[in-house]
């Protein structure tokens, strides 16, 4: 078994098969092109390979930012208010 890395992208082979039918029936659609599934599939590893470390990246930054935000609003909402004393 192989070490993923981040931004690698696993999916399953019933998400895979309907990828390329997607991609056959986009190339039809679009390009008046038929393309077989060998090429189908060929296409969706070019992509998935160039496109996954930049949405995975995005998806990162999106996290980031979100948490980010969280913890921000953390010290106001979960911490207790200390009563000053008086001298």
């Amino acid at each position: 078994m192989t070490e993923r890395l981040p931004g690698d992208v696993e999916i399953s082979m019933e998400e895979r098969k309907a990828l390329i039918r997607d991609i056959a029936e986009f190339f039809d659609a679009q390009f008046e092109q038929e393309v077989s599934e060998f090429r189908a599939g060929m296409i969706l590893d070019f992509f998935l390979l160039k496109l996954s470390p930049v949405v995975y990246n995005s998806a990162i930054y999106d996290a980031r930012a979100f948490l980010s935000e969280r913890l921000e609003d953390m010290e106001a909402t979960l911490f207790a208010k200390v009563p000053r004393s008086r001298k």
